[in-house]
């Protein structure tokens, strides 16, 4: 397309003035050419936003090294000093303010900030940096998130919880024992938390002070928390190299292959369950009416707890839309036995199942109970609500802590404590579903069956309780031995 008439004049007059000047259309172009390199140099300087902003007061921040240099934006009115790095390694630049119009404070913040970040840009980290206490809240932000009420769709608030409580004790650890609670997690040294097991069992327990020092398995618990912080945030998100991640030893429990659960002896059981129905119980001396509601309901769950093997979590969150009666049983077992459904979101599988238990009466008791405190009955209410006036109304469920420290406080006074402080037995509403495990098979239930009723796995019953199954089948075990026991008695 040919030049415009006014396109031409200046052309002309532009050749007219290089000719006087001795220059021709190949000194222009390479002037044109440098200072478009001057234009993208600037441009590049500034971020690539084509601002036009020119370096003052240029000072290398170290004399052997272009790379890192503070200045001043001669645009600004602050005249603050600021940083410039730029890594060759991954080609990333990073640029701060330094908040101060000082050369020489610049200069020694300039330094700090270099020494922290250059690392982290050439492993490609981010350049933000967080404490220990912050990358446990953000971990714990992300976690909260995760909160389901369905069972496996993601975690519980008492998982939750758990990991609030693990984390608060490795908080304790950093900041109190090595003194770093301010320090940034990549300038805590890797080898610096490897006896981490050994502070903690140093630490003086909050409850059940009777039993001295943390479990192996509650210390482990507590570092694979942590370590999957690390990796899901710090690693994962670019705050730490995964070089940089705390070592810590794991905690080396003793290998015992004694029975893990602690239960009662039937004996034993029989004991309590005979005190829980004891007038001394039910209705001690200068009780009101509701403490003695209190203590009735609670005895029906002990009853209803021993004779299903439900998980606690799941009885307590039962309502009496769950509870039905087996058309297929005799008239007779139907006023023993009742089906409890265990729904997929009350059950810790997540899959719905059936329990079949003999506890109609209990559940009329506990149906009686209600009615005198003049609490009506809904297909929606728990079966164990709360009583407490101010909560008569509001269908609100017991929780584990009541019911633990009532069993604490039966079991003293049904004078069992001392034998099982003797025996190393802790009793806790948990044990009811190995007791009964224990005892089914004990009296020969199918372990098929079994696991159905429990919500369990057949492989989990035979490596928890694979000892009853041996004490059990003497006959079939020594089957075939008659010689050795003659050798025996020679």
């Amino acid at each position: 397309m040919p030049p415009s008439p006014d396109e031409q004049k200046h052309l002309e007059a532009l050749s007219t003035l290089l000719e006087a000047q001795g220059l021709g259309a190949a000194d222009l172009l390479r002037a044109i050419t440098a200072l478009a390199a001057v234009k993208q140099q600037e441009t590049e300087e500034n971020g690539g936003k084509g601002e036009n902003k020119v370096f003052q007061d240029k000072l290398l921040l170290y004399p052997e090294s272009e790379d890192a240099f503070i200045f001043r934006y001669g645009t600004t009115k602050s005249k603050n000093f600021y940083l410039r790095i730029y890594c060759k390694e991954t080609k990333q630049l990073f640029k701060r303010s330094l908040r101060t119009s000082s050369k020489e404070e610049a200069i020694v913040k300039a330094r700090g900030i270099y020494s922290d970040t250059y690392g982290k840009l050439a492993r490609g980290e981010k350049t933000k940096s967080l404490t220990t206490k912050e990358l446990i809240s953000l971990y714990l932000e992300r976690e909260k998130k995760r909160i389901s009420p369905l069972p496996k769709a993601g975690i519980t608030k008492e998982t939750y919880e758990t990991k609030k409580q693990y984390l608060s004790v490795w908080e304790k650890y950093i900041t109190d024992e090595l003194k770093m609670g301010e320090t940034k997690i990549e300038n805590i040294p890797p080898d610096r938390t490897r006896e981490f097991q050994y502070w903690l069992g140093r630490q003086e327990k909050m409850y059940y002070k009777e039993r001295k020092g943390f479990s192996a398995d509650y210390i482990n618990s507590i570092i694979c928390e942590t370590r999957r912080m690390y990796k899901e945030v710090a690693v994962r998100d670019r705050f730490l190299s995964s070089a940089l991640v705390p070592q810590i030893d794991k905690a080396k429990g003793q290998n015992n292959t004694d029975p893990k659960r602690h239960i009662l002896e039937i004996e034993e059981w029989v004991k309590l369950a005979t005190y829980l129905r004891t007038r001394k119980y039910l209705k001690p001396e200068g009780s009101s009416k509701l403490e003695q509601a209190k203590r009735a309901i609670f005895r029906e769950y002990m009853g209803i707890a021993y004779n299903t093997g439900m998980r606690p979590k799941e009885l307590l969150g039962l309502s009496w839309n769950d509870e039905r009666t087996n058309n297929t049983d005799s008239k007779e077992n139907q006023l023993i036995y009742k089906l409890l459904e265990v729904r997929a979101s009350n059950s810790k599988t997540g899959r719905k199942r059936t329990v079949n238990a003999p506890v109609a009466r209990r559940l009329e008791r506990l149906e009686k109970i209600y009615k005198e405190m003049g609490m009506d009955k809904q297909p929606n209410h728990f079966i164990f609500r709360n009583p407490t006036y101010e909560r008569q109304e509001k269908n609100i469920p017991y929780g584990q802590p009541a019911f633990t420290k009532r069993l604490d406080k039966a079991l003293i006074e049904a004078g069992l404590q001392e034998q099982l402080e003797k025996t190393g037995r802790k009793i806790t509403l948990y044990s009811s579903r190995h007791f009964y495990t224990t005892l089914r098979l004990q009296n020969g239930l199918n372990i098929h069956l079994l696991a159905r009723q429990l919500g369990t796995s057949t492989t989990y019953i035979d490596q928890t309780y694979s000892h009853i199954r041996i004490e059990q089948n003497t006959d079939k075990i020594s089957q075939g031995m008659s010689l050795l026991k003659k050798l025996q008695d020679l």
